[in-house]
């Protein structure tokens, strides 16, 4: 009787832990905007400096790759107009849904594909880009109700 009543919680568990499908977004491919470079990330816990791969393709679908050297995934970030997947050792393990959904510690890497779609201009007091050459080389974006920053720099 045992063994059954523990069969049944078990097939009960499995039904509702695999309900969700991830979501799929496309791979970029030469109609995607790539910006390489590094990224400094600061927090009140942290401050944390990696390589990052931005792309994105145009307003909606945006990826981010944030990695610190030897390959350690800090955060990998998908990313369109209705759904994000997120996952590495910034958000303690994955996440994935509606970016309003977001618990908060992410919601300012969600906002991350607003500021790429539209770069800051004298609009927003607390972003800030430049340019050399007509490309992107550096955004300054910093959420003070969050209190986290982040300054991209990209390589030319």
């Amino acid at each position: 009787m045992r063994s059954l009543i523990f069969a049944g919680a078990l097939a009960l568990a499995l039904l509702c832990t695999a309900c969700q499908t991830p979501q799929t977004f496309p791979t970029p491919d030469a109609t995607w905007k790539a910006h390489v470079g590094q990224l400094k990330f600061s927090n009140r816990k942290r401050t944390v400096i990696g390589d990052v791969v931005v792309q994105q393709r145009g307003k909606d679908e945006f990826q981010l790759d944030f990695i610190k050297g030897g390959g350690l995934p800090l955060l990998s970030l998908r990313q369109d107009a209705a759904a994000a997947h997120a996952e590495g050792l910034l958000v303690h393990g994955s996440w994935q849904g509606a970016p309003d959904s977001a618990p908060r510690a992410l919601r300012p890497w969600l906002k991350l594909r607003e500021t790429f779609a539209q770069p800051p201009s004298n609009r927003t007091a607390h972003a800030e880009a430049k340019y050399a050459g007509g490309q992107l080389s550096m955004l300054f974006v910093a959420f003070p109700d969050d209190d986290q920053r982040f300054v991209f720099q990209f390589n030319r």
